[in-house]
């Protein structure tokens, strides 16, 4: 059995873990990653989900969080600080199965709208790469896309 839960990334500190938007109804860091100046926090599980928007609005900078289903799929919700929301999915026929492709969804859609996203970071995006990492990729392709450096392991999250 593989890994259920939330991943937030968003720009920040050591701090950002403790962000109410981050660590909602007590969810505690299972794992933390630093990539340059953003931070990957995997949490343990929770009734509530992280809010992007409110992650956005506190950090002033754009922020996404991954619920990753057994590490058989995941659906990505990320938002903007200007207002901007959007959806995207890793491993779709998987996600089909467990009911986690959002109504409506489509593929075109998320990349444009990741593409947006990156650009409003500040993060230089490759569209292909972004492409192929909601086609046949996972959210860290989508990282690597953005150009976003390797996770290094943070101690004692």
């Amino acid at each position: 059995m593989g890994y259920w839960g939330w991943i937030v990334i968003a720009k920040g500190d050591e701090k950002l873990a403790n962000f109410p938007s981050v660590a909602v109804d007590g969810a505690e860091p299972l794992d933390e990653y630093v990539r340059g100046q953003w931070r990957e926090i995997w949490l343990g599980t929770t009734e509530a989900d992280p809010e992007p928007l409110e992650i956005a609005t506190a950090t002033d900078a754009p922020a996404m969080a991954v619920y990753v289903a057994d590490e058989d799929c995941a659906t990505l919700h990320a938002a903007s600080p200007s207002g901007q929301e959007w959806t995207g999915v890793f491993e779709e026929e998987t996600a089909e199965e467990y009911g986690a492709v959002p109504e409506g969804y489509r593929r075109e859609d998320a990349v444009a709208a990741a593409l947006a996203w990156a650009a409003e970071a500040g993060l230089t995006a490759d569209p292909a790469k972004t492409a192929a990492a909601f086609a046949d990729g996972w959210y860290e392709d989508l990282l690597t896309a953005f150009g976003l450096p390797e996770g290094e392991p943070v101690e004692n999250p």
